[in-house]
């Protein structure tokens, strides 16, 4: 019984608190129900196939850790979220991506991390996956400043009883870091920290591309336009203190 105007509504009234993205997961999740409707019988076709995301909506900004947050973390301790943290902060690495390596992606003659895996969660399980996307995999330098936070090992750099972090157990021990060193970002905060960096560092929108392991220069693009709009309006000052040349 549902029609293409019922789902538009939904949409529409769901855009009035909430921005682009977050609405077009919306639309996204509502497609894919609807498509199993109809693959199982459930429905004759998929209402939701043609409608988009209203035009104009407000576009989620980027934020960037505050300056006490970023020197928090390089001084705080190399117990493992900790060297999770400073992972983030120096490569730019996506939280699935640090949570699925091995001490064996680290060449440390090559000073370079490889990243081929990331880690989802089923059920709160852990479980490895291809990277986001194929440009994310490829890999990144070991800068000189993450170089002391890291060991020569075997297995798993990230594991509890032998596997991979849970999600559980993952936050639990982030939100025990925040508290411990008064922190408030996020891990995917770090990793815009690391492409403010760049930036800071004179790195060509082509070259950050590679080491963001964007798919598409065009985010490449938004990520640095976001932060020379931040320098503008006087948001923050350089707080990295890397030069990665």
């Amino acid at each position: 019984d549902i029609k293409p105007s019922d789902i538009n509504k939904v949409i529409r009234d769901f855009s009035r608190n909430h921005a682009h993205k977050t609405v077009a997961t919306q639309l996204g999740v509502i497609n894919m129900v609807l498509q199993y409707g109809v693959a199982f019988g459930f429905c004759p076709v998929n209402v939701a196939r043609d409608l988009v995301v209203p035009s104009n909506l407000p576009k989620s900004k980027r934020t960037m850790p505050s300056s006490e947050d970023i020197q928090a973390i390089k001084n705080s301790e190399d117990d493992p979220i900790g060297v999770f943290a400073k992972i983030a902060l120096y490569t730019g690495m996506r939280r699935g991506e640090i949570l699925a390596l091995h001490w064996e992606d680290f060449d440390f003659d090559n000073r370079t991390i490889s990243i081929t895996k990331s880690i989802e969660y089923v059920d709160s399980k852990p479980r490895t996956k291809q990277p986001k996307t194929e440009g994310s995999v490829g890999y990144v330098p070991i800068l000189d400043a993450l170089l002391p936070h890291l060991h020569k090992a075997r297995g798993i750099v990230f594991q509890y009883n032998g596997d991979y972090w849970h999600n559980s157990y993952f936050d639990d021990r982030w939100r025990e870091y925040c508290r411990k060193y008064n922190l408030s970002c996020t891990p995917h905060q770090l990793r815009h920290a690391y492409a403010t960096m760049l930036y800071e560092s004179g790195i060509e929108p082509a070259q950050a591309m590679v080491l963001l392991r964007h798919r598409q220069i065009s985010t490449t693009i938004d990520v640095y336009t976001d932060i020379r709009k931040n320098y503008q309006s006087n948001l923050f000052t350089s707080v990295i203190g890397l030069d990665i040349r």
